[in-house]
């Protein structure tokens, strides 16, 4: 299997082949998707911005001098969203053309972020269905245990009997909220 077949058909590395002057020859189907908003016909409309135009054409005329040694660069390109994407594109001159290696860099802050504003979401939850749905149910059997405490004297089992159903009924509130919260984790983590 030959160098060309592996970049070719990569999964991970974008891979394009331009003439002398930058013109793209051929590309790989990851560097085809990749570039899907932009559609270049130059190696260098894939650049965001000068600064990193500016490095792809150093990168590419020391790469033209020390062939078949590769020449290393990191640029961005603009993603379908508007973000910009870093990449490490590795410059190679061979037999009169350029070959491009590029690695995606994975935007670890982007992901970090998006993990913390997910688990800052979840402890939203959580902390609203304490205040809300367990601490209710909770202080209203704390009441009906007070209350049945302190009137110790009544004689009335009627209404004693009613007191106790509003605390079942309170306890019963207080698992269901507390079922609630435990699937609701289980689904979300």
């Amino acid at each position: 299997m030959s160098t060309r077949y592996i970049l070719t058909n990569s999964i991970d590395l974008l891979y394009i082949v331009t003439d002398s002057v930058g013109t793209i020859v051929s590309s790989n189907d990851l560097f085809k998707e990749y570039t899907s908003h932009i559609q270049p016909s130059k190696a260098a409309d894939v650049m965001a911005d000068d600064t990193d135009r500016d490095s792809f054409i150093d990168s590419v005329n020391k790469a033209k001098g020390s062939k078949p040694i590769p020449i290393r660069f990191y640029a961005k390109t603009k993603q379908k969203s508007g973000s910009l994407k870093w990449n490490l594109w590795n410059v190679y001159f061979i037999l009169g053309s350029l070959h491009f290696i590029g690695v995606p860099i994975i935007d670890v802050t982007s992901i970090t972020s998006h993990e913390y504003e997910r688990q800052k979401k979840l402890l939203e939850d959580f902390r609203f269905m304490l205040s809300h749905e367990l601490r209710q149910p909770l202080t209203s059997v704390a009441g009906l245990v007070k209350l049945m405490i302190e009137k110790d004297t009544l004689e009335d089992d009627g209404e004693n009997g009613e007191l106790l159903n509003m605390i079942q009924e309170s306890v019963q509130r207080l698992d269901d909220s507390i079922h609630a919260l435990v699937n609701k984790a289980a689904r979300e983590l």
